[in-house]
C-alpha cells in the first residue's frame, strides 16, 4: 500500500477548492497524513506599473490576508485532529503547485477543477490539467460541477 504522509491541497477559496479540502481531510484520516494548504499568489496582472504602481505591496498584502485565512482553517482542522500547515507561493499557479509539492515532498495533491470548457478552457487553461500532466506524485482531481438535473419522470440507470 502506498504511504501517504503529506497531502498538498491548493486553495483559492471558491466553493470548489473548499470541497476539495473537505475530500482531502477525509482522505487523510486513515493515513493520519498532514495536509499542506497552499495558496498561490499569481503576479501576472498586477505587475504592470501602469495598472498598479506598487504591485509588490499589493501582492504582499494579499499574501498576508490569505495566510491568516489559511491559518484559521488549519486551527479549525487541528481541533478535529487533522495535522495541517500552510504555504504561500508566488508565481504561475500550476508551476507553483508542482514546485510546492516537490518542496514539501507531497505524496499526493488533491485539487479541484472548475470544469471550464470551450473558449474559457482554451484562453485560461486548466490548472488542474497541467498539474496532472507535470506532477511527479499522484494527483486526485475533485470535479465539483453540479450534477445535471434529470428530466422529470426519468430514472437513473
Amino acid at each position: 500500500m502506498m504511504a501517504i504522509e503529506r497531502i498538498l491541497v491548493p486553495i483559492d477559496f471558491p466553493e470548489s477548492s473548499l470541497k476539495a479540502l473537505d475530500d482531502a481531510v477525509e482522505f487523510s484520516r486513515p493515513y493520519e497524513a498532514e495536509l499542506i494548504l497552499l495558496f498561490v499568489v499569481e503576479r501576472g496582472f498586477y505587475e504592470s506599473p501602469l495598472l498598479v504602481p506598487d504591485s509588490g505591496a499589493l501582492l504582499e498584502h494579499q499574501a498576508r490576508a490569505t495566510e491568516e485565512k489559511l491559518e484559521e482553517m488549519c486551527r479549525s482542522l487541528g481541533k478535529q485532529g487533522v495535522k495541517c500547515r500552510t504555504l504561500i507561493e508566488f508565481g504561475v499557479a500550476y508551476q507553483a503547485i508542482i514546485d510546492a509539492a516537490n518542496k514539501v515532498h507531497a505524496n499526493l495533491i488533491v485539487i479541484s477543477t472548475h470544469g471550464r470548457t470551450g473558449l474559457a478552457h482554451v484562453l485560461i487553461g486548466s490548472v488542474a490539467e497541467r498539474v496532472v500532466q507535470h506532477a511527479v506524485c499522484p494527483v486526485l482531481v475533485i470535479h465539483t460541477l453540479p450534477k445535471p438535473k434529470r428530466p422529470v419522470g426519468t430514472r437513473s440507470r
